[in-house]
């Protein structure tokens, strides 16, 4: 392969937001404000398990936007980003039980789910993600405890985007058989036609998660769980009130409490919207070699690829030209029926020049022939 002469690699792998100047902006705001005020030192001195009372109101008011309805902030939890939130579920979960989900999903689900005993399996997939007949026929197959997680909006990885119908037809399903759901909406600000959560379809049935690590930025580290009821809530936060890692941290719910009232959370989320347009019209430009899948929105795009170029090999060969990109194996629940495809992010280069540097290399690497990439391979 030839070399581009690229003095670091570009790295496709990560699904970071953009950090458009309105964040910066943004924070200069919160950060007067905190400093300014003569109760953040009182503020920052004590733990918040769950979060404060200003912390889960301000969340309620913020999902209401996703919901189209008021939200009670009592069913709300605060925590330390979207894994402490699935650490806390998962940790209420009878250890064997079943966690269906899709069969390629978030990278880290399996390993949280191993770690807790649960025992993971994929469903397949199609343009609007679960079907609800393969859960059916997934439940006639395991007795036990079963629960289902997903990630209807803007899946991760394929980018499928489940319609109404659909989410009103799993969520029955879910109910006829005793499941509960985790959603994983973490996307469901930044896709401008998202259908409402299957949560608003089956609140009696959903655990709901919204991180702002898409949204604003990841090192924010603060994610709600909306449970069925708050009674609900107050008994998943119960046993661990002491354990403080999964707390948010004081400094990041400040802010994002600040961001919310003022209206400042929306400006964000225009920002970053605008920036990942901006990505997306560049990657319809340059990428010609091969076709994607991808939805407004979306922090990535999801490339199958033909069956003369293999997944690992075309990994290989961009890293060989220093370009990094994800295989479909990163996201598989199980080692069966594995797609040939790649993720490949738009939004991980800090720089839109960053980007078509990086898009044009893979195109050509794309547009090569399969010997040549398979050559390149270790």
């Amino acid at each position: 392969m030839p070399d581009f002469g690229l003095k670091s690699s570009i790295d496709l792998t990560t699904a970071l937001p953009p950090a458009p100047h309105a964040i910066h902006e943004a924070l200069e705001d919160a950060f007067r404000q905190i400093c300014a005020s003569d109760t953040t030192a009182m503020d920052i001195r004590r733990n918040r398990p769950g979060g404060a009372r200003e912390d889960v109101e301000c969340g309620a008011l913020w999902l209401r936007g996703r919901f189209g309805q008021e939200l009670d902030p009592e069913r709300i939890v605060v925590t330390n980003g979207t894994q402490s939130a699935l650490n806390l579920l998962f940790g209420a979960i009878e250890p064997g039980a079943t966690l269906f989900t899709e069969s390629v999903t978030y990278a880290v689900l399996r390993q949280l789910a191993t770690r807790a005993g649960l025992k993971p399996v994929g469903l397949p997939v199609d343009q609007e993600g679960i079907i609800p007949e393969a859960l059916e026929e997934g439940c006639l197959e395991r007795s036990g405890q079963r629960v289902l997680f997903c990630n209807p909006t803007v899946h991760n990885p394929t980018t499928a985007v489940m319609g109404d119908a659909r989410r009103i037809h799993l969520a029955e399903t879910c109910r006829r058989h005793g499941i509960t759901i985790i959603e994983d909406d973490v996307l469901g600000f930044l896709h401008p036609d998202a259908p409402p959560p299957i949560a608003a379809f089956a609140p009696d049935i959903t655990w709901y998660c919204m991180s702002v690590s898409k949204c604003f930025a990841m090192g924010l580290r603060v994610a709600y769980l909306i449970a069925p009821t708050a009674d609900r809530a107050r008994e998943l936060v119960a046993p661990v009130q002491r354990l403080s890692s999964w707390f948010p941290n004081a400094l990041s719910s400040l802010t994002i409490n600040h961001w919310i009232s003022t209206g400042l959370a929306q400006h964000i989320i225009d920002a970053v919207r605008a920036d990942i347009r901006e990505r997306h019209e560049v990657a319809s430009k340059i990428l010609t070699a091969a076709e994607y899948v991808t939805k407004p929105g979306s922090l990535h795009i999801w490339v199958p690829l033909p069956d003369r170029i293999e997944q690992h090999k075309l990994v290989n060969a961009a890293k060989t030209c220093g370009i990094l990109i994800r295989p479909a194996e990163v996201f598989a629940v199980s080692d069966f029926r594995i797609p040939n495809a790649v993720r490949v992010s738009l939004t991980a280069p800090p720089t839109t020049n960053d980007l078509v540097v990086g898009l044009s290399i893979l195109d050509k690497i794309l547009g090569r022939n399969v010997q040549e990439i398979a050559d390149a391979g270790p």
